[in-house]
């Protein structure tokens, strides 16, 4: 791993959103790709956005899996094309007792989440360096409403972001800031985060956290039984924090595992994210 172009690798999906906002663009025709598998053990509880109230109830144990593609292409020295592709697999389980009766039904969703695309842009090159970047999100319509499971936001997103950082030999930084806009009545968000990382020998070991706020400026009218998963509902916000260690094989293979939570948060899980998977890159 080059000291001036780290690899930055994400295999929980918190983890994923930061590894976009890598201030470093990819070589000319060079690529990357990653297969990934994240998952959130089974889960009782979100972080509740009532005053007084720390944790939300929810009707049924819920279990998260995603298979994530992710890819980069560096269409010149200084502009890189991003992709994400995700597939969702989710499940409501067994009845929690926290309602006198079950309000949802237990069963299945497997569905496409929010496609990504977008672009990064060296705008100062050096040391230190600033790359600006535009992410658009498809949106996901995959819902059903008897166990009110979502795979994806159903709103279009557009977000641009400024990001730098410095390589120092066998470490890096970098920090970035964006704001993401959000369609069909849903609230913007302001999204900013830190990574550092070391590298001993052939692995590296990360260290990251992500400061997702709400605007809390929607006004969509969300299903009763989706709000009771609260899978991809509006006004979620998180402070998250997260480990990441690479291993590289060589020059192009390599592994990644990683672990990231919300230390705090609203209308999201009250547990950690993990992930593991692979990936070869050509610069």
């Amino acid at each position: 791993m080059s000291a001036k172009r780290p690899l930055l690798l994400f295999l929980a999906l918190l983890p994923l959103l930061v590894q976009a906002q890598s201030p470093w663009p990819r070589s000319k025709a060079g690529f990357y790709a990653q297969a990934a598998w994240h998952f959130i053990p089974a889960y009782e509880e979100l972080f509740s956005a009532f005053d007084g109230l720390d944790a939300y109830p929810l009707d049924r144990e819920l279990n998260e899996n995603t298979f994530q593609l992710y890819g980069e292409y560096g269409l010149t020295r200084k502009t890189t094309l991003l992709a994400s592709i995700p597939v969702r697999f989710l499940k409501a389980g067994r009845f929690l007792n926290n309602f006198a009766t079950p309000e949802t039904q237990e069963g299945t969703l497997t569905a496409l989440g929010n496609v990504s695309l977008g672009v990064r842009q060296a705008l100062i090159e050096g040391n230190l360096r600033l790359t600006g970047s535009l992410r658009i999100d498809l949106p996901a319509s995959q819902y059903d409403a008897a166990t009110g499971l979502s795979a994806g936001y159903d709103a279009w997103t557009l977000q641009p972001t400024l990001s730098t950082g410095m390589g120092f030999g066998r470490a890096y930084w970098f920090a970035y800031a964006g704001y993401g806009w959000r369609s069909n009545g849903f609230s913007g968000v302001i999204d900013a985060g830190v990574e550092g990382g070391v590298r001993i020998k052939s692995v590296w070991l990360i260290g990251f956290s992500q400061w997702l706020h709400s605007l809390k400026d929607g006004d969509v009218a969300l299903p009763v039984h989706n709000r009771l998963t609260g899978l991809y509902v509006d006004r979620q916000q998180w402070l998250s924090i997260g480990v990441k260690g690479i291993v590289e094989f060589n020059r192009f293979w390599g592994v990644v595992v990683s672990a990231a939570g919300a230390a705090d948060g609203e209308w999201v899980p009250k547990r950690p994210g993990f992930g593991v998977g692979a990936y070869f890159k050509w610069d």
